[in-house]
């Protein structure tokens, strides 16, 4: 599957964590998934008009690891943009659709460790490029928003100054059903990446770029 970097997906000049609410949308508020994990289904107002298409509870499934005791990072903002008229010429297909997936290190000051960061973002994108090869109707882009940790402070001095790792997953197809099919491959694609690199976590692989 093709995986790639951007500078910046974000149209922000940063976010806190944890966020309030969105200067859009005041009903849009923070949730901890990992103290209400069954507000999973129920809350993530852009995927509920999907549930009928299996995408959607692929996308529930994988937020709900990412915030179980299982995984050593966590998930924070997302968003999912419905199937419209492909713009991307590389990709000939005649849909598109895209989703949005914040994620960060359970273990908050590593996401002001730019190494910890870096490493994350290398590890997500090997794991996502080498392999499902065959796949071509869909890839992850990788980039970095830039967060304030109010658990570490609120000021550049404090120490609460990082990043946060965004995947945007895009899909394509011929109609919107095969649209929709393939965004399922690639959701439940980075979902196995995820894992592999969690597992690295829990091995102590990020430890070993410190010593």
């Amino acid at each position: 599957m093709d995986a790639f970097t951007a500078k910046q997906t974000e149209h922000t000049e940063g976010r806190s964590h944890p966020w309030t609410s969105m200067t859009t949308d005041q009903t849009s508020i923070y949730m901890d998934f990992k103290k209400n994990p069954k507000l999973i289904r129920s809350s993530l107002e852009d995927f509920q008009p999907f549930n009928h298409w299996p995408f959607a509870d692929t996308f529930y499934s994988l937020v709900e690891w990412l915030n179980s005791p299982s995984s050593l990072l966590e998930s924070n903002d997302c968003t999912f943009n419905a199937a419209e008229k492909n713009p991307d010429e590389q990709y000939p297909y005649a849909i598109k659709c895209s989703a949005r997936l914040m994620i960060l290190f359970r273990d908050i000051e590593e996401n002001c460790q730019q190494r910890s960061i870096d490493w994350l973002m290398k590890n997500i994108l090997q794991n996502v490029s080498s392999t499902k090869l065959g796949f071509r109707a869909g890839a992850i882009c990788l980039s970095q928003s830039a967060t304030c940790y109010l658990a570490l402070g609120d000021k550049e001095d404090t120490g609460g100054m990082g990043q946060q790792v965004v995947l945007t997953f895009f899909a394509y197809g011929k109609n919107q059903r095969r649209c929709y099919e393939n965004m399922q491959q690639v959701i439940s694609h980075a979902h196995q990446c995820l894992k592999t690199v969690n597992k690295k976590l829990k091995n102590g692989e990020l430890d070993d770029i410190y010593r």
